[in-house]
């Protein structure tokens, strides 16, 4: 049997809307097959094992989030020029799969040595650099002091839990709050990006 494109993005979508409602121990590949349409013997040619569906599945996220981060950091820019681009990636990612949030979340808070795992390998190497010309920057007056892991941390927050929270404000508030919703998430970019510029740039700074 030849596997086909079409089948395999069904499985690994449907994979992805299991895995994101119950995380790695509650998901059963029979109830991934039933969402994909197809049965658990096809299921099986396709991924041999729950485990190598749920790695190909993380791995997606991680990449896509460490893929962000290396054409930031690939970048000969300022340190806010660089948080800026980030967050339009990082929106962009996300107005693209709503689902990413809760599925990295469910996964900490199920299985934290799995993923931290593939945070060390992809995206730390990547952050040490940030950190090292966050700190260049703030020695230099360029930015107003500010500890890496809680600019990281208020930067991300800004960004997540909005997109976290969406499907539970839309479900509890019914279709006519879905435009406003979108709207809403839409405007992320400018909002995340004009706390940054003004969390860092010093108030003395010429503009």
């Amino acid at each position: 049997m030849v596997k086909d494109i079409s089948t395999e993005q069904r499985i690994l979508e449907a994979a992805r809307r299991v895995f994101m409602k119950k995380g790695m121990a509650g998901a059963r590949m029979q109830e991934i097959a039933d969402e994909a349409g197809i049965n658990k013997a096809l299921l099986h040619y396709y991924f041999r094992s729950k485990d190598k569906l749920f790695e190909h599945i993380l791995m997606e996220v991680v990449g896509r989030i460490a893929t962000s981060l290396k054409s930031m950091m690939e970048l000969d820019i300022p340190i806010i020029q660089r948080l800026c681009f980030f967050v339009e990636i990082y929106v962009d990612v996300l107005m693209e799969n709503r689902y990413l949030p809760l599925f990295v979340l469910t996964e900490i808070n199920q299985n934290p040595e799995r993923f931290a795992s593939m945070i060390r390998e992809h995206i730390v190497v990547n952050m040490q650099d940030f950190i090292v010309q966050l700190e260049d920057e703030i020695e230099q007056g360029k930015i107003n002091p500010v500890h890496p892991l809680h600019l990281v941390s208020s930067v991300l927050g800004m960004i997540i839990f909005p997109f976290a929270a969406f499907p539970l404000i839309e479900e509890a508030m019914g279709d006519n709050f879905a435009p406003l919703a979108r709207n809403f998430l839409n405007q992320r970019k400018e909002v995340v990006k004009e706390f940054v510029i003004n969390a860092l740039t010093p108030k003395n700074h010429d503009k």
